[in-house]
C-alpha cells in the first residue's frame, strides 16, 4: 500500500461518512449506486448514531432510509474496529432480517478491491471479518434463531413495534449484551398503536431527555419532512376544511396535502386510522387512540404540532405580568422516583406559563420549589390535593409557612364555616366534577397549553369502570395538577394590587431548549 492509499485509509477510518459513502445501494428505483447522496433524514440518522449516546431511538414514518444507514453506520463500525465486536440485528419479520442482512452482503461485495478485507465467515446470517472478528448476525424476533451462543456489544432492533412477543425477545436479546466501549443499541420503528414495548421505549426516551441524560438520544421524524412524500395536484381538486386546517397547522404544501389525501381516500389508500400511525405529523399520531378519550385528541395533536419539547424540571413559558393574577394547581407525590408531583401555573386568563415536574429529592425539596414558584408568579393562589397519607399536607405546610395564599372550598349556602372541608381532596366524584369542567374548557379552547408532556398525558386520559386516568403506559399527574389549577382559577378575577417587590424570586435554570421555544425566563 503507498502513501497515498495509507492517506486514504486513515481519511476513511476517522470519518465515517466517507466511508459510508463509498459504499453502494440499490436505491428505491431498483438502482445500484454510491450512498453519497442521502436523504436528509439519513444525515440526521447518521449524526444521531455516530453520537457518545449509548442508546439511539427513531420513531419514523415508512420507507425513509433509516434502517439503510443504520446498517451502514454498523458496517463501517465493524469494520475498522480492531476488536472482535459483534452487533446483533434483530428485526420484525423473515423478509426483513433478509433485505437488512442482504444490504450488509452487498456493502461487502461493492468494496472497492483495495478495501475488502478477508472474511472469516459469510452464511446466510452471518459476516465475520477475519482480522479482527469482529461482524453481523441478523435474526428475526419469534423466530427459530436464537441470540445465543454469541455475545453482543451492539444491537439494530428494527421495526421494534412489529416485533411478536417483543418483551419476551427484548429480555433474550439484551442479556446478550456486554457492557463496554463498543455498546451501542439502536432502536428504529414506526408507530403500531400505544401500550406496546416501542411505545415504552419512546416514552422512556422522551423523559430521559427531558432530564437532559446525554446516554439517550431521540429523533422523530415526521412525514412531511421526507421530499418524497409528495405529489401533482390534478385539476379541480380542492382539500376539505379539514385538510386545509391541517395544511395551515403543519406549513404543508398543496403536493404534500395532496399526496396525504390520496394515501388516505385514493384507489389504494389506507384509510386514516392506519396513515396517522405509518405517516405521524406529531409524536402522538402513531399512538393516539381517538375512540372513549376524555379529551378532543384532534384539537389536544394540533396543540402538539406548535409545541416543541424543553428539558428540565422547570418549563417556564411565559414571565409574570405585573398585577395579574395566578393559579397554582399542585398534585403532591414523595418524589422517590415512583409517581411525578406537579405543581402547574395558569394566569387569570387561562394561558399555562409554567409547569414544574419532579419524581426524586423528596416531598419538602418538591414543597420548597413549588412555594418558590408560586412566589415567582405574584404570591399566586395554591390548590394543594390533601388526600390523608399523601404528601399534600407537607406541601400545605410549607405553603402556610411561606404566608402564601392557600384554595380552600367555599362553604355551601348556609354551612357552618367549623365544618367546610378547607382542602381539596380526591374522590371519585371530586375528579370527575374537576376533569369535566376542564374538558369544557380545553376542548373549548379556552385555555392556551404549553407543556409538551401535559398535552400528551391529556391525549391518553380516558374513563375506564368509572375511573378517570392515563391509559397507554402514561401518567395523569401532569393533567391532575392542570386540573387543580383551573378549578383553582375558573372564579378568579384577572388582575390584583401587588407590591413591585417580592421577597423571594425564582431563577428558571438555564436551559438550552428555552430559546429554540421562544420562552422568555427571567
Amino acid at each position: 500500500m503507498n502513501a497515498n492509499d495509507k492517506k486514504l485509509m486513515a481519511q476513511l477510518m476517522a470519518h465515517p461518512g466517507e466511508f459510508i459513502g463509498r459504499l453502494k445501494i440499490v436505491d428505491e428505483k431498483g438502482q445500484e449506486r454510491y450512498f453519497n447522496t442521502p436523504f436528509a433524514e439519513q444525515v440526521m440518522a447518521l449524526e444521531d448514531f455516530c453520537s457518545d449516546a449509548e442508546t439511539v431511538i427513531h420513531y419514523k414514518p415508512r420507507q425513509i432510509g433509516d434502517t439503510t444507514v443504520a446498517t451502514a453506520y454498523n458496517f463501517n463500525y465493524l469494520y475498522w474496529t480492531q476488536d472482535p465486536a459483534r452487533c446483533l440485528v434483530v428485526a420484525d419479520s423473515y423478509d426483513s432480517t433478509d433485505a437488512i442482512f442482504g444490504r450488509v452482503r452487498h456493502y461487502y461485495r461493492s468494496l472497492p478491491q483495495m478495501l475488502k478485507k478477508p472474511i472469516e465467515r459469510s452464511n446466510k446470517r452471518e459476516l465475520i471479518f477475519k482480522d479482527s472478528m469482529a461482524g453481523f448476525r441478523c435474526m428475526t424476533a419469534g423466530g427459530k434463531s436464537d441470540a445465543r451462543g454469541w455475545t453482543y456489544q451492539r444491537l439494530h432492533a428494527d421495526e421494534l413495534a412489529f416485533w411478536p412477543n417483543a418483551e419476551d425477545v427484548w429480555a433474550s436479546v439484551t442479556s446478550t449484551l456486554h457492557e463496554g466501549p463498543h455498546k451501542k443499541i439502536i432502536i428504529i420503528s414506526t408507530a403500531d398503536g400505544p401500550g406496546n414495548l416501542f411505545h415504552s421505549k419512546v416514552l422512556s426516551a422522551i423523559e430521559a431527555n427531558r432530564r437532559g441524560d446525554p446516554s439517550v438520544r431521540f429523533r422523530f421524524f415526521k412525514w412531511s419532512d421526507h421530499w418524497a412524500y409528495q405529489s401533482d395536484v390534478p385539476d379541480g381538486w380542492e382539500p376539505d376544511q379539514e385538510e386545509w386546517e391541517l395544511m395551515q397547522q403543519h406549513n404543508l404544501t398543496m403536493r404534500q396535502l395532496y399526496w396525504r389525501h390520496d394515501k388516505i381516500h385514493g384507489v389504494n389508500g389506507i384509510g386514516i386510522r392506519r396513515f396517522r400511525r405509518e405517516y405521524p405529523l406529531t409524536i402522538e399520531d402513531g399512538f393516539a387512540i381517538h375512540d372513549g378519550s376524555w379529551f378532543d385528541t384532534d384539537y389536544l395533536n394540533s396543540v402538539l404540532s406548535s409545541l416543541k419539547p424543553i428539558e428540565g424540571e422547570l418549563r417556564i413559558f411565559e414571565r409574570p405580568y405585573p398585577g395579574m393574577n395566578y393559579a397554582v394547581g399542585v398534585d403532591p407525590s414523595w418524589c422517590n422516583g415512583g409517581d411525578y408531583a406537579v405543581a402547574q401555573v395558569l394566569s387569570a386568563d387561562g394561558r399555562q406559563v409554567a409547569t414544574l415536574s419532579m419524581n426524586q429529592g423528596g416531598e419538602i425539596l418538591f414543597a420548597q420549589k413549588a412555594v418558590e414558584l408560586a412566589f415567582h408568579y405574584n404570591k399566586a393562589r395554591t390548590l394543594v390535593e390533601a388526600n390523608t397519607g399523601g404528601a399534600g399536607p407537607v406541601v400545605i405546610r410549607e405553603f402556610q409557612k411561606a404566608g402564601l395564599p392557600l384554595w380552600h372550598k367555599p362553604p355551601a349556602p348556609g354551612q357552618a364555616a367549623s365544618k367546610v372541608v378547607k382542602y381539596w381532596t380526591t374522590t371519585r366524584g371530586s375528579k370527575e366534577e374537576g376533569y369535566a369542567h376542564l374538558r369544557q374548557m380545553i376542548n373549548g379552547d379556552a385555555l392556551i397549553l404549553n407543556d409538551l408532556p401535559t398535552v400528551q398525558e391529556l391525549m391518553h386520559i380516558r374513563e375506564q369502570s368509572g375511573k378517570i386516568e392515563g391509559q397507554d403506559g402514561y401518567h395523569d399527574d401532569h393533567c391532575d395538577a392542570l386540573m387543580l389549577a383551573e378549578w383553582n382559577r375558573r372564579k378568579m378575577p384577572q388582575s390584583q394590587e401587588i407590591p413591585m417587590r417580592r421577597n423571594k424570586r425564582y431563577y428558571a435554570r438555564t436551559n438550552p431548549f428555552n430559546v429554540m421555544s421562544g420562552a422568555k425566563v427571567s
